[in-house]
This record gives C-alpha cells, sequence and structure tokens, in this order.
C-alpha cells in the first residue's frame, strides 16, 4: 500500500489496505476510485496516521497535488479512466450493502444515520467504513467550533470492541500479497485494531482540547508501540484489554458515558422543541 495514496485515505471508507472491495469511492469528490493504489490529491488524510500527524502530513502533501481532482501520485494529473461518477457504476458499486452505505453518507444530511448503519451492519469492512468516514465526521464537527461529544457514541462503540480481534474473511480481502493467506489476515486484523486505537485517539486529543479529563490520556499508539515488538494479534488484544481500556475506563467509565449521553439527548430534544 502506498501510503499518500486514496486506499489510505479518511474520505475512502471501503478500503485500507488489502482490506474491502477492488474499487474505493471518495466521499469527498463523490467518485468511484478505480485505481486507489495509486491515485491520490490534495484532501488526503492518511489512515495509518493520528490526528496531528495526520494534519501536518495532509499540509505537505497539499503543496504536490490540487485538491479539485484525483490524480495520479507519479505525476499529479487526472486520468479520466481512474475514477467515475457514472450513474450505471454506483448503481452496481450500490449493490453492495457497505458500499451503498458509504455512497449515501453526507447525501441529504446522512452523515450521521449512514454511521449508525454502519454500527450496526456486522463484518469487517462495515467496521472499515464506520471508523473512516467517523474520523472525517468528528474532526469536521470539532473544527467547525462543536464539542468533541459529536463522536461520544462512537467512541463509546470502538471502545466496546476495541480488545476483540476482528473476524477478517477471505472475501473481505480484495488482493493478496505473497504471503500465506493466514498471516495476511493475521495482519489485516492487525491493520484494523490499530485503526480502532487511532480513532479512540483521535477522539482523546479533541477531549484534552476541550478540557475533558479523557484527555489526560497520553498516546495510545506510542504506548502501544513501545510495548509489542511484533504484529502478534493476540498480544495486541491482551495490552488493548488490561492496559488501553483501564485508562479509558479511569477517565470515561460507563457511568459518566450514560450521563453524558442522555444531557446530548435533552439538548436534542430541546432544539428540536424550538
Amino acid at each position: 500500500m502506498k501510503l499518500q495514496s486514496c486506499n489510505n485515505c479518511w474520505f475512502n471508507g471501503l478500503q485500507y489496505g488489502v482490506l474491502g472491495l477492488s474499487v474505493g469511492y471518495c466521499s469527498r469528490h463523490r467518485k468511484i476510485l478505480n485505481a486507489p493504489g495509486e491515485t491520490t490529491c490534495g484532501w488526503q488524510l492518511r489512515k495509518d496516521l493520528t490526528l496531528g500527524r495526520a494534519v501536518e502530513v495532509a499540509e505537505l502533501h497539499q503543496r504536490h497535488y490540487a485538491v479539485e481532482f484525483v490524480a495520479r501520485i507519479v505525476d499529479g494529473m487526472p486520468r479520466e479512466r481512474d475514477t467515475s461518477h457514472n450513474e450505471r457504476d454506483i448503481q452496481l458499486l450500490g449493490r453492495d450493502p457497505v458500499a451503498g452505505v458509504v455512497l449515501d453518507h453526507g447525501e441529504l444530511g446522512a452523515t450521521v444515520e449512514s454511521l449508525a448503519q454502519l454500527k450496526a451492519m456486522p463484518g469487517s469492512r462495515a467496521e472499515l467504513a464506520m471508523l473512516s468516514l467517523a474520523r472525517g465526521y468528528v474532526s469536521h464537527c470539532v473544527s467547525r467550533k462543536g464539542n468533541w461529544t459529536s463522536g461520544l457514541h462512537l467512541y463509546w462503540w470502538s471502545r466496546q470492541r476495541l480488545g476483540d480481534i476482528p473476524e477478517i474473511e477471505v472475501e473481505d480481502l480484495h488482493t493478496m500479497g505473497a504471503i500465506q493467506l493466514s498471516r495476511q489476515i493475521d495482519l489485516t486484523s492487525w491493520s484494523l485494531m490499530m485503526f480502532r486505537l487511532t480513532f479512540i485517539e483521535d477522539m482523546i486529543v479533541h477531549a484534552r482540547q476541550q478540557g475533558d479529563p479523557l484527555g489526560n490520556i497520553s498516546s495510545l499508539t506510542e504506548q502501544a508501540a513501545l510495548a509489542l515488538s511484533t504484529f502478534n494479534v493476540h498480544r495486541l488484544s491482551v495490552w488493548l484489554k488490561t492496559k488501553a481500556i483501564p485508562q479509558l475506563d479511569a477517565r470515561l467509565p460507563r457511568g459518566r458515558y450514560m450521563a453524558m449521553a442522555r444531557e446530548l439527548q435533552s439538548q436534542r430534544e430541546r432544539a428540536e422543541a424550538r
């Protein structure tokens, strides 16, 4: 995977490495990505980086690639065949359940609704789509002077499964490298588990910026890197359950989460009554 490619971008919820469909979809340009491993644009935000670093790299990236179109990494120029927004192509892609929800994301006010649908869908591809689009959704809300709690339910859902090893099926992989299938699935599971942790860390950063106790946790991704020397999903799972989750629950236990959730619900109801 080329780290600066559409495959590795927040706005493509259909792929991450070998996980996902054979084509991607950019929710920013609203186009099917036919060569996502070879293309990029100035809006790219990397899935593999934590929030602050992703933004820093994006600023550098935008110096070399235009935001107006999807281009080839090699020369920054667009190729017509690399993307599609043809109605027939969109209809075909929408037959896939996960892709159908991703296509609707951001259309007609369906941003939160699509994330809720993805949360409820089984499978690693649905989780990948939810995490990808959630990173963009929460960051956008906070950038518009919103509260970090706009992602509260997404945070709690991710915290609930943080230490679980994803069930990756063969059909979830759009390509195979020159390694054993079992090893590829383990590496893909590792990537998705770390992607969960990266989203959790996004939420910690947003909370820190707004003075919430959750923000007092030091970088969990750095802690994981120091504690784990190999790509072993079982050791990662144990570390998340015994080291990461206790830190999260010390700052945001279930009781506090429920109280905050009730307050958010009351705020929505008051706003709707006006």
